[in-house]
């Protein structure tokens, strides 16, 4: 369903209630934002840990090396998407019109511009965690910490 089409169903479902409709979108936008918050901790703690093993990795060689610079590059490409998102603020008040499926078509289109752009920075930051993953099972290897059975 497209989004004219979602405003126009909301807009019926809420016929009578046209500060429900505008208190729903609202809530629909921050449903994404929380998305997105949820991503940049998650961020925060895989750069955290880094700092207490990169120097590990780093030690083991050029791969588990590149893996993990790779794995933190590709985390903080998705932070800086997630932190443009969340601070990219536009308030539902701010496109109110008196047309209600007016208002909810851009809001909808917002909720899903900002909700492809969470996802697109949760891809970068699954890439970051999996080269990150990388890093440290090479460090392992090389470490001597793992000993085939």
């Amino acid at each position: 369903m497209d989004v004219r089409e979602e405003a126009r169903r909301l807009h019926a479902l809420f016929a009578n209630q046209p500060a429900q409709l505008v208190q729903y979108l609202a809530t629909q936008l921050a449903t994404v934002k929380t998305y997105a918050q949820i991503i940049v901790g998650l961020c925060g703690l895989t750069i955290t840990v880094t700092g207490f093993s990169g120097a590990h990795m780093i030690r083991s060689g050029s791969t588990a090396a590149m893996l993990m610079v790779s794995g933190i590059a590709l985390v903080m490409i998705g932070l800086i998407v997630c932190i443009r998102t969340i601070t990219a603020l536009r308030w539902v008040s701010q496109d109110l019109s008196d047309d209600l499926i007016e208002t909810a078509t851009v809001v909808l289109a917002r909720r899903d511009r900002e909700q492809r752009l969470v996802s697109i920075a949760a891809l970068f930051v699954a890439g970051g965690l999996a080269c990150y993953l990388g890093a440290v099972s090479v460090a392992a290897l090389v470490g001597g910490n793992f000993a085939p059975g």
